[in-house]
């Protein structure tokens, strides 16, 4: 048992509800919103993981995302560990994550930046799949006529996130990221 990966815990309460944090020691592996279940001993068995508590290991990430919930534009360069996905889904993981905060970006944008012209609802769903939601802000994707999308955690959690960078309706394109019909 003791070649199990263990996986620190720690969460930040927000007004939805609480941000769980999943890290390893190589960085931030997954956060979970409001609605989400905790990490349990059931999962961690299911998932061959042991949870731990490592401040050192979650500490940055709690601090960075209590600032962010605070309204405080919070720089979240954390390091990530993906413990999942294709090449492309990380590559759009990858793209999303230079989304500047308070901006948007539409779904066509990150699919022609990433080489993909076209392939909106590919990246669509691989921002559906998004483990790190926040850090990795896919809620900062959305159509290109401005409605908002879907959202893994709910479209509650969408707009209050965008809301909480500055809201929809002002939010700014990102430079270079605004597409006309994406």
């Amino acid at each position: 048992m003791s070649d199990r990966i263990e996986i620190a815990t720690a969460s930040v309460r927000t007004p939805l509800g609480r941000v769980w944090i999943l890290a390893t020691e190589g960085g931030l592996c997954e956060t979970r919103l409001g609605n989400r279940a905790g990490p349990s001993g059931r999962e961690a068995r299911a998932r061959g993981v042991k949870y731990v508590r490592r401040g050192r290991w979650t500490d940055q990430a709690r601090r960075a995302l209590a600032d962010y919930f605070a309204g405080r534009e919070s720089p979240l360069d954390l390091k990530l560990e993906f413990r999942e996905g294709t090449p492309f889904e990380r590559s759009v993981w990858e793209a999303a994550r230079r989304v500047p905060y308070g901006s948007v970006s539409s779904y066509g944008a990150l699919a022609a930046r990433i080489g993909t012209p076209g392939a909106s609802r590919a990246v669509g769903n691989a921002l559906g799949k998004n483990p790190i939601p926040i850090v990795v802000p896919c809620h900062r994707v959305i159509h290109g006529d401005r409605s908002i999308g879907g959202f893994s955690s709910g479209l509650a959690w969408k707009r209050f996130l965008l809301k909480l960078e500055q809201g929809q309706l002002e939010l700014k394109w990102a430079k270079g990221m605004r597409r006309r019909g994406a």
